[in-house]
């Protein structure tokens, strides 16, 4: 098995690097480490970092390095945009798809969209994020972008040559292969309006069916992930 991982965006200085805040709560409290432990420490930009934990303060704790690897970030591949949902279901679709390990999250503000973002929710999918980062063993965080509405994802897509536009209404089925990078999105509770539907298509993003009943946002977000990182 190997070593414990955790997270701190911190720089290292002198070769050690200081742990505070929640993360420290879960290595001193939750995780009982004690000095002279090792454990792996990954910063979310690519830095993953092999240390020995030297001294435990009041507040955070300090970890001699014993060595580090930095990995190159690697070009967006799979980048979902689903519409916002409420308060628990996406933070738990963003759980999923960051421990899936998608490179780009990018919400959608659609017209039966009922829901709105704050400052302090995106804070806490970035959170949730650095948490997957643990889980899933890679070394860069899942990009996750404040919402934005049908005309701004056609804008940032216009140099993506993969379009998906998840729709029950789709001829086409799964199995085809589609050009990476490939950006996919999926409507609300509701589904998208007809006027926004066509409005994708116009802009090249090809209507696909993937399941022959409804699914919620959540879900269908999940499955065209799981999808297209298989591809």
């Amino acid at each position: 098995m190997g070593l414990r991982r955790f997270f701190s965006p911190n720089e290292m200085v002198n070769n050690q690097l200081s742990i505070d805040g929640e993360e420290y709560h879960h290595v001193a409290n939750v995780m009982r480490c004690r000095p002279g432990d090792e454990l792996e420490i990954v910063n979310g930009r690519g830095r993953l970092l092999h240390g020995r934990i030297a001294s435990l303060k009041k507040s955070y704790l300090q970890v001699d390095v014993l060595g580090f690897e930095d990995f190159p970030m690697p070009p967006p591949r799979v980048i979902i945009a689903p519409s916002l949902t409420k308060g628990h279901a996406m933070n738990w679709l963003i759980e999923k798809l960051t421990e899936m390990g998608v490179d780009e999250i990018r919400p959608l503000l659609c017209e039966r969209t009922d829901v709105s973002c704050s400052a302090a929710q995106l804070r806490r999918w970035e959170k949730i994020a650095t948490q997957s980062l643990k889980v899933n063993r890679k070394y860069w965080l899942t990009r996750i972008f404040p919402p934005v509405s049908p005309a701004e994802i056609v804008v940032q897509a216009e140099k993506i040559p993969g379009r998906v536009l998840l729709d029950i209404d789709a001829k086409k089925k799964t199995g085809q292969v589609f050009p990476f990078p490939v950006v996919a999105v999926i409507g609300p509770p509701g589904d998208l309006s007809e006027n926004e539907k066509e409005y994708f298509r116009e802009n090249d993003f090809i209507p696909l069916l993937i399941n022959d009943g409804i699914l919620k946002t959540e879900t269908a977000a999940l499955a065209i992930a799981a999808i297209l990182k298989n591809d």
